[in-house]
């Protein structure tokens, strides 16, 4: 079966594109498990692979480039001409390619799979990165018994700070588990986008409802056994974007205006009484009032933004270890942090308020665009409203959660978040949820009506 899906004047297998997105999904957000296991050397070669192959897709399915979002590509027109006043001009250049390398591997994704293709190229990934990530914490807490370092490290004598370890191996011992990613803030983010993306499988009919509650309750052991704090926050403020907009689509499109005026009553408050309240709050969540030492490193980061304030110290996505501007300014308990622990921060710096202003652009254009696709109500080709289709609420939930991340981590400049925020962004701008035609890819359409499951049969 091909995929000329959407706009593509090519054809590309549709078997084909959702391998690719689930390989490139599952291995950026699998994080350091490629190179902690075959040395960055290899990750480099993994990684490559995947850009050829997604380059390849893009040259045979020719999907046109004028419904792509042009903030994405001021931003990466600003990042880019950073190069000529970049500190580290080297390192800008080669972020800069790997930076479009990735915008091009999601623009291959999103021009060749449907909404509900991509969504189940998603849950694959996120539950396949879940399912190894307990294989792994249980090999290495029942066989191995003690913490190991990435296999191709040797640390000799020095005392090994635990960020370093790839796995502690705490499953049994209450300790926070780490998994694939190697880290228990990125293996949570990984379990609360595979809880949205099943979720949404379940109420489209789209996955039995057996397996989908059990690779729920999967995702909720792996929050509990990873305790992130972001995170839990995160799914907090999921489950209210996802109440919001079905609260929202309820109400014809002319008589919202007091339900906003209400969400965003609601939005000021809680804002507030978070700020007012935030010794209280994050102490609930364990954490210190500066959230563990972000607040030292937010105020260095600003330092150096306030140096360059306009344009910023040039372009670098993921900080390089070598170069000493950065490598001084992020310690905390032996371990160097290679980012501003807020992507907002992160781009402040690097790019200056031109630079801030044009991402914040690009990421508002998406989370609007992402909202219209969970409230907006779709017509057929015979013009009568659709019924709601909880696809819908996909691109909304996960840019919510992965913002709401940004905002202690800035992984959205890079890697895993940054693809799929960028997918989400390019497949918005091309076509919206309830736009779509029908694709044979997608398989049955059920109806959420009659709570029919594939696999089930109904009298």
């Amino acid at each position: 079966m091909t995929n000329t899906w959407p706009l593509a004047r090519g054809t590309v297998p549709e078997r084909e594109a959702f391998a690719l997105a689930t390989a490139v999904v599952g291995v950026l957000f699998a994080g350091d498990a490629v190179p902690n296991t075959i040395t960055w050397y290899g990750a480099a070669a993994v990684w490559a692979a995947l850009a050829g192959w997604g380059i390849a897709v893009v040259v045979r399915a020719r999907p046109p480039l004028t419904r792509t979002p042009r903030s994405l590509w001021l931003f990466l027109g600003w990042c880019l001409l950073s190069v000529a006043w970049s500190h580290w001009r080297a390192a800008t250049l080669a972020s800069m390619v790997a930076q479009l390398l990735c915008v091009l591997v999601a623009f291959a994704i999103a021009s060749t799979l449907t909404w509900r293709r991509l969504l189940d190229a998603v849950s694959a990934a996120m539950r396949w990165v879940l399912g190894l990530s307990l294989l792994f914490e249980a090999v290495v807490a029942v066989v191995v018994r003690r913490p190991i370092a990435p296999i191709w490290t040797d640390y000799g004598d020095r005392k090994i700070p635990d960020a370093f370890y790839f796995s502690r191996a705490e499953l049994f011992t209450g300790g926070r588990i780490q998994g694939l990613p190697g880290n228990a803030n990125l293996l949570a983010m990984v379990a609360l986008l595979a809880l949205v993306a099943v979720a949404v499988q379940l109420a489209e009919g789209r996955m039995h409802r057996g397996r989908a509650v059990t690779w729920l309750a999967v995702g909720v052991l792996v929050l509990a056994l990873t305790r992130s704090s972001t995170v839990l926050v995160a799914a907090v403020v999921v489950v209210l974007a996802a109440a919001v907009a079905v609260l929202v689509r309820r109400v014809p499109s002319g008589q919202r205006a007091p339900r906003y005026l209400a969400v965003a009553v609601g939005a000021v408050v809680a804002v507030v009484a978070g700020v007012a309240g935030r010794g209280v709050l994050t102490g609930l969540l364990g954490r210190t009032s500066d959230l563990t030492g972000r607040g030292d490193i937010w105020s260095a980061v600003l330092g150096l933004a306030d140096q360059h304030p306009v344009l910023g110290w040039g372009w670098i996505g993921y900080w390089w270890p070598d170069i000493p501007t950065l490598a001084d300014i992020a310690h905390r308990n032996g371990v160097t942090y290679l980012q501003a622990h807020d992507a907002a921060l992160d781009v402040l710096m690097q790019t200056g308020v031109v630079g801030l202003v044009l991402f914040a652009l690009y990421v508002l254009s998406t989370l609007v665009r992402s909202w219209w696709c969970a409230t907006r109500t779709p017509y057929g080709p015979d013009l009568l409203p659709r019924g709601f289709d909880p696809v819908s609420l996909f691109p909304l939930l996960v840019v919510v959660a992965l913002l709401v991340q940004a905002v202690a981590e800035s992984r959205l400049l890079y890697q895993g978040n940054w693809v799929l925020f960028a997918v989400i962004a390019i497949k918005t701008r091309t076509v919206l949820v309830g736009e779509e035609p029908a694709s044979s890819g997608d398989g049955p359409r059920i109806p959420v009506a009659v709570r029919a499951f594939r696999g089930e049969t109904s009298d």
